[in-house]
């Protein structure tokens, strides 16, 4: 099982997540934080299972809020690099 690390500007994304639905409503907000890192908690077995970007980076989609995780990995840990809101453009 790989160890989850995130990264100073994921853990701002996330802040800046909560911060900005919390406006709202407070409840939500957590519970979508949850689902993130619930999504989050897959790439502890199978990091290597989703979409390659780049060589070193891959993205995994929250399908629930539609927010993207962008991340690495190496043979011990998965790094959480930042996390965004998931937009589809036409």
């Amino acid at each position: 099982m790989y160890k989850i690390v995130y990264t100073k500007e994921s853990e701002n994304n996330m802040s800046d997540i909560f911060d900005y639905i919390s406006e709202d409503n407070d409840f939500y907000a957590a519970k979508v934080l949850q689902n993130i890192k619930q999504t989050i908690d897959i790439l502890k077995l199978f990091p290597s299972s989703w979409t390659i970007i780049t060589q070193s980076v891959r993205i995994i989609v929250d399908t629930k809020y539609r927010y993207s995780i962008y991340y690495n990995f190496n043979w011990k840990e998965v790094v959480i690099l930042y996390i965004w809101k998931y937009r589809k453009f036409i």
